[in-house]
Parts: structure tokens; C-alpha cells; sequence
């Protein structure tokens, strides 16, 4: 069956199961991509597009069509993984630390991605960074958040945003240097 996307957001908003058949269909795999990049392990990835779509069915008549369909639902997506994040926050010792603290011992590293760095390995050393740094590494770095919108979600300062993701790039720098040298070493 083929659809629109007009004809599946009405089918859906009447949850008409059909249609929303067609939308997990059509866009599961592209969500649960976006789940992975922002939870540790494959399980809260799926645990937060199940609740991801419960929430886009739920609230389909709330999508105004300002944006795409699919940022809508991406947005939605990321909202779930800072739920499932604060309720792990509140069970952990994890506290954000200050830029404010270490600026003055910081320089920043770009992460490089080199041709040999696959995305699954990548997307790997994402899912291990800590949670702090990997929230604020994939908001600023891969949604294109400020470090105030930032900031707001993550009920720290915009400072503290920027050394999460200083720590985060780092963090990653140095795995793929080591993996470089792995490889480096491996073909000599």
C-alpha cells in the first residue's frame, strides 16, 4: 500500500491501524538510528522509539505542519531519550562538570573522521561516550543546538555545555587515535 504522508498523518490521527502500520514501516529504521545516537545500547534504543511512537500517535494532531513530518517525530524521539537519560540521572552519582573549572587547562580537538572509521564504529563510540557528553555531542554536534537550547534541557549552563562536548570530542580523539595505531600497526 502506498500513501502520502498527508494521507498517513489522517489515516493516523483517526488510528486507523493501516496507516499506522505504513508509518512505523516507513519510518522506524530512520528513528531508531536517531534513538541509538543518544541511549548506550541497543535495548534503550528500542525502548525509546517504542515510547517515541506511542507519543506520535497519541499527539499526531498536535503536528502543524511547521517543519517536516519527520523532524517532528525525530524531536519527539530526542525528547524520550532525555526522559529515559534524567530517570537514569536520578538513579546515578553522575553530576555535569563546569567549563568553568577547566578552561584554563583545555585545548579544544576536533574529532576527525578517517576514511578507515566506519559509521557503525562510530555510532559505537558515541553510544560509550558518558551521558552527559554524549547528550551534548549529539545536540550541538549532529541536531545543530545552540549551547543555550542546550543548556535549557539539560538544566546545566551553557559553560557546562561546552565542556561536555570538549570532553566528548576528546574522548573521541583518542579512540580513534588508538584505533588508528591499532590499524597503523597491524599493516607494518
Amino acid at each position: 500500500m502506498y500513501a502520502s504522508e498527508e494521507e498517513i498523518i489522517a489515516g493516523c490521527i483517526k488510528k486507523d491501524i493501516k496507516y499506522m502500520e505504513l508509518l512505523y514501516k516507513q519510518y522506524a529504521s530512520k528513528l531508531f538510528n536517531c534513538a541509538l545516537r543518544y541511549t548506550k545500547n541497543k535495548e534503550d534504543a528500542e525502548d525509546v522509539l517504542q515510547d517515541a511512537f506511542i507519543q506520535i500517535f497519541e499527539h499526531m494532531k498536535q503536528y502543524n505542519g511547521k517543519g517536516t513530518f519527520q523532524g517532528w517525530m525525530t524531536t519527539i524521539v530526542i525528547n524520550q531519550a532525555f526522559m529515559l537519560y534524567r530517570k537514569n540521572i536520578k538513579q546515578s552519582k553522575y553530576q555535569l562538570v563546569d567549563f568553568e573549572d577547566y578552561k584554563d587547562t583545555m585545548k579544544d580537538t576536533s574529532v576527525v573522521q578517517h576514511d578507515f572509521l566506519s559509521h557503525q564504529l562510530l555510532l559505537e563510540m558515541i553510544q560509550n561516550l558518558p551521558d552527559g557528553y554524549r547528550m551534548v555531542f549529539n545536540m550541538h554536534e549532529i541536531e545543530g543546538f545552540s549551547y543555550d537550547e542546550i543548556a535549557k534541557v539539560l538544566h546545566c549552563t551553557p559553560t557546562t555545555c561546552r565542556t561536555q562536548l570538549f570532553r566528548a570530542k576528546k574522548l573521541l580523539q583518542e579512540k580513534i587515535n588508538q584505533l588508528n595505531d591499532k590499524q597503523h600497526k597491524h599493516i607494518h
